[in-house]
């Protein structure tokens, strides 16, 4: 959300600024999972171990167990240790299917609300083009006798007997949770808070939902799907989170433990297992803000940028903006509207993973199936395992060093990877060396095209624009694909395989706040609108005050906004909003806000119209002392050698270089490639590589063809 930022006193939260202290970010990938420890606010030190997909958070505990050998910390240091935790284990959840099962109580009349959604489909021009299917059957929602106008005034009372007999029926039919989302209770909340009451005096071992607390806004559909999904996911959070803190407080860390949210920011993972649906996409969201943070550190100060993250499974580009992560209110998950504001990310099947395959016609496929972590890819060489993977074609093409075990610890195998993709060669008529060059092109093309389209959407200047890579292949690729859409520019941070979990350790508290208003700004006066503002900034500072009562926070601001829209208009307009014009209720400049916002965005304005204030919004950060880690030499450094690689269809000699050995900023003219224990990253020729701010290194792109 653009808006203009007050500053929130930080006393409020009963702390203080304070140095630097030590912190820890954790993220689990479906490969690996990845530790960054910083010390004294500088020295950065990483650890990558096997994830644990069977019990999610497992390996958490099995890396903080090796990083304490490793980090040498004094006890009153480690007991002190703050940490924060990104993960995949909700997203997972709702992409596997495997949550809880829910029944859906709605007002009388709309049964069929997740049914029939929007009347839209995903994809118009495809004939097999589907709405993803709801996380509830219809026979699992039951209405109730009820009904509020659009004002929130009572149409019909709430039926107690109704809502009992409803919850009753769900409960035989197997439903371990109930969801729910009346008519315009974002209006008037009451009627869902009553049979919330009933339900669980009646019912106290069913859990019971209410979509006016998970987010309080307009769209029923939108407002059922968000809640729907938070209920379903809790369980699974709530598992990870019970196994998390227990652990981490049985190995001596007495700092409470916080989650990474969809925002970019952190909470802890008490409050934030209530609303799990606000950490949903909590690790590439990490991610983004690492990025933003890593590029400012290196001098890229307020700058435009496209992050690339290559994992394991998937890549995940974003979008940062003057600095800041850009966040949206439109994003979709699985084929569901998520209506919180979530760091904008765009993902394909495009990882380390991603499975190297022919259609029916013997055209060459990447993804978007993965082999993951189990099997993986057929270099992994597991028993029987003959999977082609993107690893493989990395591997093949002499991207990768054999000799060099991937993330330090998995040893690579050429010849079983030689073998899965001779197999898929033989299909096509090419080489084992020509499908993973073709792979590798298909790769490359695909992210370009998802890149050019995340940015056509956020309606950025590609000219302006530089690029953060990141991730076990993000540097592997990203000057490949910088290329295909013309940037210039590529920064890769000091440890880009741990950098999600470095932009965990390194987050914000950041909270988000909505309050419902949804009327002509003409019959709103300054005292209902102080009112509004009131009850906006107070939830949001007994947010801050519980979320930082154990975290050093130097300051905090509170950016306002608005959602607001000409009457007759299908669509909302973001408005930044001034403190002081909600403080003074000075209805008029909210008006003249909007009217230029929408000049801004569709080029005419019409002063002329009524104007319609839909939402207020708040978002508030607050800051802790930030590391700027750079990341120690490495014990290893090898001696500067040669290898043929391939690289745009044709073989050709590269330098091969260890990362420590560039201390010394010599740049370095492509082909080169340059290893270290968390990726490693390709200059093809025309790119010259050189040493910026605090570790990082910068790519330019010398030939432009």
């Amino acid at each position: 959300m653009d808006a203009s930022k007050a500053a929130a006193d930080p006393s409020a939260a009963g702390s203080q600024a304070t140095p630097a202290q030590p912190c820890l970010g954790i993220d689990v990938g479906g490969t690996f999972t990845d530790l960054a420890l910083c010390i004294d606010g500088e020295a950065l030190l990483c650890l990558k171990v096997a994830s644990t997909p069977e019990r999610p958070g497992l390996s958490s505990l099995q890396g903080v167990d090796e990083l304490r050998r490793l980090a040498g910390l004094a006890e009153a240091d480690w007991h002190a240790l703050s940490h924060t935790h990104s993960n995949t284990v909700a997203l997972n959840c709702l992409l596997e299917r495997s949550g809880a099962q829910l029944g859906l109580l709605v007002t009388s009349g709309f049964r069929d609300l997740l049914e029939i959604a929007r009347l839209t489909v995903p994809e118009p021009a495809r004939y097999d083009s589907r709405r993803a299917k709801p996380l509830i059957p219809r026979q699992l929602v039951a209405e109730v006798e009820e009904r509020l106008d659009a004002e929130g005034e009572v149409v019909k009372a709430l039926s107690e007997s109704s809502t009992l007999a409803a919850a009753a029926k769900l409960r035989r039919l197997g439903c371990q949770a109930l969801v729910i989302c009346f008519l315009h209770s974002y209006r008037n909340p009451a009627h869902e808070r009553r049979a919330h009451d009933l339900i669980k005096e009646r019912f106290p071992e069913l859990g019971v939902d209410l979509s006016c607390e998970v987010w309080p806004q307009a769209r029923e559909f939108e407002r059922a799907a968000l809640a729907v999904i938070n209920a379903y996911i809790r369980p699974a959070v709530e598992r990870q989170v019970e196994l998390l803190t227990q652990g981490m407080a049985e190995r001596g860390l007495r700092s409470p433990a916080r989650g990474a949210r969809s925002n970019g920011g952190m909470e802890r993972l008490t409050t934030l297992a209530e609303r799990p649906v606000t950490a949903l996409l909590s690790g590439p969201a990490a991610g983004v803000a690492g990025a933003a943070a890593a590029a400012s550190a290196a001098g890229w100060d307020a700058a435009d940028l496209m992050t690339l993250d290559i994992g394991g499974t998937s890549a995940d580009l974003g979008v940062v903006r003057r600095g800041q992560p850009v966040l949206s209110t439109e994003e979709k998950v699985a084929g569901f509207p998520i209506l919180v504001p979530t760091v904008a990310v765009s993902a394909i099947g495009a990882g380390g993973g991603s499975i190297i395959w022919t259609d029916p016609a013997g055209t060459l496929k990447v993804g978007p199936k993965s082999a993951g972590a189990v099997p993986g890819p057929a270099c992994y060489g597991t028993a029987g395992n003959g999977v082609p993977a993107m690893t493989d074609a990395f591997l093949l093409a002499g991207l990768l060093n054999p000799d060099r075990p991937l993330a330090g610890r998995l040893k690579l195998h050429e010849a079983p990877a030689h073998r899965a993709l001779a197999e898929v060669g033989q299909r096509t008529g090419l080489s084992a060396e020509q499908v993973a060059d073709g792979a590798i092109q298909i790769t490359t093309a695909m992210l370009a095209a998802e890149s050019t389209s995340l940015l056509a959407r956020r309606d950025l200047d590609l000219a302006q624009l530089r690029m953060v890579a990141y991730g076990g292949a993000g540097p592997l690729l990203a000057a490949l694909v910088a290329e295909a859409v013309y940037l210039d520019a590529v920064l890769i941070p000091p440890a880009p395989g741990a950098l999600s979990a470095w932009g965990a350790a390194g987050a914000n508290l950041q909270g988000d706040f909505v309050q419902p208003v949804y009327q002509d700004l003409g019959r709103l006066d300054a005292e209902a609108l102080r009112g509004l503002f009131a009850a906006l900034s107070e939830r949001a500072a007994a947010w801050l005050k519980r979320e930082s009562a154990d975290l050093p926070i130097s300051h905090a601001t509170l950016e306002y906004g608005a959602e607001m829209r000409y009457e007759g208009q299908g669509y909302d307009v973001p408005t930044p909003l001034q403190e002081a014009w909600l403080k003074e209720g000075e209805v008029e400049a909210l008006g003249a806000a909007f009217h230029d916002a929408h000049a801004r965005m569709f080029g005419h304005r019409n002063e002329g119209a009524p104007v319609w204030l839909q939402e207020l919004r708040a978002h508030l950060t607050g800051y802790p002392p930030k590391p700027k880690p750079a990341l120690a030499a490495a014990q290893d450094e090898a001696p500067i050698a040669t290898r043929r690689i391939r690289l745009r269809g044709e073989l050709v000699e590269a330098q091969i270089m260890h990362r420590a050995a560039l201390a010394d900023g010599r740049p370095v003219v492509g082909p080169a490639i340059i290893e270290q224990m968390d990726t490693t990253t390709l200059v093809p020729d025309g790119w010259t590589l050189s040493l910026a701010d605090a570790g990082a290194l910068v790519l330019n792109r010398s030939v432009h063809s």
